[in-house]
Formats: C-alpha cells, structure tokens, sequence
C-alpha cells in the first residue's frame, strides 16, 4: 500500500461498533470504507432482535454517540424500535449509507504477503463476491451467534419453535400453552410481553437473575421540550448519566458497593414477590453482579399472574410436552427460546488467515484474548471492536467502542501516512492478557458460571477496570506496542 494513497477499509458489521468506526475514520480524513452488513439495513443486534419487550437496559441518553445526541428519546430507557430508527437516522445523518454492501456475509479474510493486503470472500445472495482492502475492521459484536441449549429433546420437538434473536413476527401464540426456556436479559424482557397474550407460561430457569428497580418512563413535555430546544440539555443529561454509571461500578467482593447493591436487590425481591416458595426460586446463589444485573418489576409481576408457571427443575422435552426432573408433564404448543448468544466465540462463522497461513480460531481455541480487545499479533491491520475482554461491567458499551473506534483510527491514520502494515508485538499483546487474567481473577465474575467465560473457565468477555480506564488505555497508539513494516 503506497502512503500516499488512503487505505481501503472493511469494516464487518453495522451496528453501534461499526457506525462508530466508520465516522471516526470520515471525519479523520478516511473516506474509501466499505461497510458489510449480513443484515438487510443497518442496527446490528438491534435489527436482528425483534422479540417482544426488546430493549435496552442502559438509559436512552447514555445509550447513544457522543457525536450523535438524541434530543428525541420518547423515554428513559428506549425500546428496540427506538434505538433501531436512532441508529438508521446516524447512518443517513453521517452519509455513511453510501458506504453499506447490505445482505452480504464475510465468510473469509485471508492476508496476502506480498500484496500486503487483505482479501476478503463475501457471500450474498448474488454468489461469492471478493473485496481487497488494506485494513479490516471488525465490528461483528458480542451477541451476534445464538445459543442453542442441550436439552434432551429439543431438537425432536415438532411446534413451533422460536429463538429470541430469530424471532418469527408471524409465530401464533395467542392463547396457546407456551414455554420460555432461559431468564436472562431476553427471557426477562419477552416473558411478560407473552404472559399478555397466551392462555399458560411456562418459564423454565436454570438460575435466577438479581433484579434492582427500574426507572422506566416516558419523558415529560417539559422534558422533551428541553431537550429539543437546548442542545447542551441532552449532552448535561448524558454526563450525569455517565457519572451516575461510574459511580456505581464495582468489580471486586471486597467493594461495599456490591453487598449495597446486593441489599438493594434483595429488598426489591422480598417487596415485588410475597408467595415465601416463589422468592426463594428466583433468590440467587450467587453473588451481586457475579452475572448480567437485570432491571424492572414487570418480571417479577408476570410471574405471579395465576397462569403463569416457573418452573426451576431440569427438563426434557417429550412430544410436544416438556417433563420435569420429578416426572410432571406439561403441555406446550410452542417454544420460545432465550438462551443468549455464544458470546465467547468471538468471530464465529468467519475465517480469518494472517500471518504464514495461521488461522485466528486456531490462535484462540477456546480462550479469545487480544491486545485491549482490538488487535492479535500475526493478524497485521486486523482490528477488532467489542473484541475479548472489553465488555464494561458498570457503564455504557457505546462508550468503549468510541474509545476503541478512536484507537483504530489513529492506526490507520499512521498508515495512511506512511504505508505498509502495522501489527501488535507478540509480546506486547502476551503482557496485557497476563495482566488482565491476572487482575480478572480478583473481580466477582470468579464467583460463580457465567456466559463471561470460555469452555476452559477463563473470562474471555469482561474488562476488570472502569470505562475510564479503557478510554485512556486506546486514547492513542503506543508505539512500543506495535510493529510498523513499511518496506
């Protein structure tokens, strides 16, 4: 690549972390970007995740660019809709639909040597398409892959049967016997969105979430008003949210704020659930924040509705019935399912060859790791956002891709001007993951199973410090980190 000439870049995906790339490098000067999206239009998971009840679990304001206020948010805390247009309107505002290749899967990125450049295999519904660029950038994000559960049975189950980031608009669920396998973050969300509409739930847990009170309403006139005709209202709005956040984000057991919160939950239980057997199922064993907090009542509330069920035992499926471990069958004409995402795998579906033929997943095997989440050693101009370990415990993720998008921009940058490529010391990358497991190993995700860690126990999706310290840590390249190859 001539350094006189502006890379090429990919960027793989066009949800929060890829539209956050793709402006950080338009208003840098960088402007021959190619945006591939498998999805029909931009969102990322916010396109592809319809269920009923989707939303997001971080205030609207909060939840947005920093580049992009939204004086319009209808509420606190938006909804799937919402965020999905906000995101549409950044993608038409910044001029960046010009840049999208919609409907087309990276399968395959391999790095030429000699050209020094990367050759990518895209697949669309026209056939296998190949794109050579300089630089690739991935913003494929953390719930990307659905997971499916190893239920005995479940594959020979012949209703209707659904994944909450696949959802069916046309799924008939209306006074029907349905079941909802899974209470994390989307099983907490759809269960009570179903409970309206179907004659039994039946929600199966494995293990209960804490729960803490949310604030969740539509903004005032007054509001709406104020933050339409003052500017410097959202972006105030935004900083007290974002000091509210960073206030409240501790990582370690011996911090008081966890067993604080931990009371708040507890207290919050014991007032939304009065039936003594009920609150005990949906206690935790586990320690406050040692997996995903979720919020809101409405949970707690649909599953005291008298057809409504929890059921907290193992399960089979049988026919078109699931059968508890204590041998009760019941019924079900349809199954939802909201297992989450394979969040530890990291890229999953693409292949990615750097460096003398060497495969990525192979690099990894079952424990994802990279320098600050963005780059791998023998992977030269490969960039990753919302990559291993950069999911923030307390605060906002569009927050860490800013930082992250900022990161990257600044080496593309470097290579704009000078040419060549540029790729992360091995040992650069080896001391910050040995710091970071390290440091991992003291924080209250040791304390229990979560969707945190890879198959071999490490937590591979979670950053130990404060958002802050990811923001300073990307605020620009260190050169001692990196390798520049320009001949």
């Amino acid at each position: 690549m001539s350094g006189r000439r502006p890379p090429r870049v990919a960027i793989i995906g066009a949800g929060f972390g890829g539209l956050a790339a793709a402006v950080a490098l338009r208003r840098s000067g960088i402007d021959d970007i190619t945006i591939v999206e498998r999805s029909d239009g931009v969102g990322g998971t916010w396109r592809r995740n319809t269920y009923p009840g989707a939303a997001c679990d971080i205030q609207s304001h909060l939840y947005s660019f920093s580049f992009a206020p939204n004086p319009a948010w209808s509420r606190t805390y938006a909804g799937q809709p919402e965020i999905l247009a906000y995101l549409e309107w950044v993608a038409e505002d910044f001029d960046l639909l010009r840049h999208l290749m919609l409907e087309t899967r990276l399968r395959r990125a391999t790095w030429d040597e000699q050209a020094v450049q990367w050759e990518l295999e895209l697949e669309s519904a026209k056939g296998t398409v190949q794109l050579v660029v300089d630089v690739v950038v991935s913003a494929v994000g953390l719930f990307n892959e659905p997971a499916l559960p190893e239920i005995d049975g479940l594959a020979d189950y012949t209703g209707p049967l659904v994944h909450t980031s696949q959802w069916d608009a046309d799924i008939e669920l209306d006074g029907k016997k349905v079941a909802v396998i899974g209470t994390g973050a989307s099983g907490v969300q759809v269960v009570p969105e179903l409970a309206k509409l179907v004659g039994q739930l039946t929600v199966v847990q494995r293990t209960p979430p804490w729960m803490v009170p949310k604030d969740d309403r539509p903004f005032t006139d007054e509001e709406l008003k104020r933050y339409r005709d003052h500017p410097g209202a959202v972006r105030r709005e935004r900083r007290r949210l974002w000091v509210e956040q960073h206030g409240n984000t501790a990582l370690t057991m011996d911090d008081p704020r966890i067993t604080d919160r931990q009371q708040l939950a507890e207290g919050f239980l014991e007032a939304q659930v009065g039936d003594p057997g009920l609150r005990e199922a949906l206690t935790p064993d586990y320690p406050f924040r040692c997996k995903r907090v979720l919020l809101g009542s409405s949970y707690y509330e649909a599953l005291q509705r008298d057809h409504v069920e929890l059921v907290s035992e193992a399960i089979r499926i049988r026919d078109r019935s699931i059968v508890t471990a204590g041998g009760r069958v019941i019924d079900v004409d349809a199954i939802v399912l909201a297992t989450g995402f394979e969040t530890s795998r990291y890229l999953a579906g693409i292949e990615v060859v750097g460096l003398d033929g060497r495969d990525l997943h192979d690099r990894w095997g079952d424990d994802p790791s990279a320098y600050l989440g963005v780059a791998v050693s023998g992977f030269p101009n490969f960039f990753m956002l919302y990559g291993p370990n950069t999911n923030q415990g307390g605060n906002s993720i569009v927050y860490l891709l800013e930082a992250g998008a900022r990161l990257i921009v600044d080496a593309v940058q470097r290579l704009a001007r000078r040419g060549g490529h540029l790729e992360v010391r091995a040992d650069a990358e080896a001391k910050f993951n040995e710091k970071i497991s390290a440091d991992l190993e003291r924080t209250v995700w040791t304390q229990c199973s979560s969707y945190f860690r890879s198959p071999s126990g490490r937590i591979v999706t979670q950053w130990p410090y404060t958002e802050l310290d990811y923001a300073r840590a990307t605020r620009r390249l260190r050169r001692r980190d990196w390798i520049h190859r320009t001949g």
